[in-house]
């Protein structure tokens, strides 16, 4: 199953960095530069709020159809349309719903204007993670792997004719941005729905509300989990505009920042898309998940550790390098924020086996105490020392949520993690600690000292890993290698 695992995250990874990184870098990088940080920072704004209501839209559905379908891929025809016409009664519902708590923000007529749009969006990417959803738990890869990059893929394609071809370039603005992501979502879930009822056998074309109801009840604490989790991760953006005086400018520095946090944090949920459908199986076969669990943890671990440090250590040379604006400012911002990702890359690993074994009520009291941490905080600290504040709330509410579901997660699978377990997370990150601090001066260009301190960061503990674990790695490297 390891073998399976590293094969197709590999395969997924490979598509996602062909594509997403010059999506974030090429694309969203320069609307935000071509707009300024304040107006760019109101987008940033908008697009969190339409996206924490937009739970609504998935209410926990997609969890639940990966889990289920994974445990029984017969029920695929039962659910699909009975789902799809549920989703269409929820889109309503949260585009209700969104209009209704922008009014009470307070949102101005620009905001409700770009809010409009933005809810549409979010309800076709409902759309398209649901069909992703149901092609997962298939365990078709390789075209989940398409499909995670499809809409990017489209949606660049259209933003460089608005960006770089007259007349569209002269005039170009947000909505014009919004405008090719709408396009790009459309496309994707009509091919995504497609593919499915081309795949799939014995649909149920005919709807039921009894059933719909029946799977909507089910699917509450999924729901729950994901408005949780919306909160203490997406929240920070909407507080930062509504609290600072001059939040909109602010809204748009923290987004700088996030879009780097949120671009690596793609590598994590690749592993979740991966593990929760193979955690499922394994669990329901009665197969042991220890070896799945400290293999995909320990991979994550130093990879998100080396990232997390390199910009941490290179935060001035990235930030200017990306944005014109930049200040030192940006750049202690981003160089602090980054660390974040070390726990979030372990609430994808952990968190994820929580959910493939059904602790949803356990998995909502670790998110709600998330969200309350990070709503407090916020509050808290963004009055008195700005929007460092939020940045500070990210990591604590982050670390918390992560160890919290590494204790009960361990726990589960019977891990134990002794003194020498602590030493080798130590040592860990005494190497990565040196290596960039030695890799900081070693070039004249400090791309080359970012690149050469991350390579053998990971060669060294590579090596470690091996040695350290040689007998059950060294049997895992040579299955890979003798793959028929």
């Amino acid at each position: 199953m390891r073998k399976k695992f590293a094969l197709n995250l590999l395969f997924l990874l490979a598509a996602n960095l062909l594509v997403k990184p010059f999506w974030i870098f090429g694309i969203d990088r320069v609307v935000q530069n071509k707009v300024g940080p304040e107006e760019y920072g109101t987008y940033f704004a908008v697009f969190n709020f339409s996206f924490i209501i937009g739970i609504v839209l998935d209410f926990g559905i997609n969890n639940f159809n990966n889990r289920a379908i994974s445990r029984n891929k017969s029920r695929l025809g039962e659910y699909l349309f009975n789902l799809v016409w549920l989703k269409v009664g929820l889109a309503l519902v949260y585009f209700l719903l969104t209009f209704l708590f922008a009014l009470v923000s307070g949102l101005d007529a620009h905001q409700l204007n770009l809010l409009a749009f933005l809810a549409i969006n979010q309800i076709l990417l409902s759309f398209v993670l649901y069909f992703r959803s149901n092609v997962a738990a298939l365990q078709w890869f390789k075209l989940d792997a398409f499909l995670s990059v499809l809409d990017r893929l489209l949606t660049i394609v259209f933003c460089l004719v608005l960006l770089y071809v007259s007349p569209f370039s002269e005039q170009f603005n947000l909505f014009y941005f919004i405008y090719a992501q709408t396009a790009a979502l459309l496309l994707t879930a009509v091919f995504a729905f497609t593919v499915l009822l081309g795949q799939s056998k014995a649909i149920h074309r005919r709807w039921s509300w009894r059933y719909s109801k029946k799977i909507l009840l089910r699917s509450v604490p999924f729901a729950l989990l994901a408005l949780f989790m919306g909160i203490y991760y997406r929240i920070d953006a909407v507080m930062i505009e509504r609290i600072l005086p001059d939040g909109k400018t602010q809204a748009g520095i923290y987004a700088a920042s996030f879009r780097l946090l949120d671009a690596v944090n793609m590598f994590g949920y690749l592993f979740a898309t991966l593990l929760l459908p193979m955690f499922s199986k394994m669990l329901r076969e009665k197969t042991a998940v220890n070896g799945l669990l400290k293999f995909s943890s320990e991979l994550m671990f130093v990879g998100s550790t080396i990232v997390a440090v390199g910009c941490f250590f290179f935060q001035e040379p990235i930030m200017q390098l990306l944005y014109p604006d930049a200040t030192l400012y940006w750049c202690k911002i981003f160089g602090w924020l980054m660390l974040s990702f070390i726990p979030i890359s372990g609430m994808y690993i952990f968190g994820t086996l929580l959910l493939a074994s059904g602790e949803l009520k356990l998995l909502n009291i670790i998110t709600l105490i998330g969200a309350v941490i990070n709503l407090l905080i916020n509050f808290y600290l963004l009055q008195s020392i700005g929007l460092m504040g939020a940045v500070v709330s990210s990591i604590i509410t982050n670390s918390v949520v992560c160890l919290l579901m590494i204790y009960y997660s361990n726990k589960m699978a019977n891990l134990k993690y002794g003194f020498s377990e602590f030493m080798t997370i130590l040592f860990s990150l005494g190497v990565i600690l040196g290596t960039f601090s030695l890799g900081h001066t070693v070039f004249s260009v400090w791309y080359f000292n970012l690149i050469f301190a991350g390579i053998i960061s990971m060669l060294f503990l590579s090596i470690f890993w091996l040695l350290y674990n040689k007998n059950s790695n060294l049997d895992f490297l040579k299955g890979l290698l003798t793959r028929t």
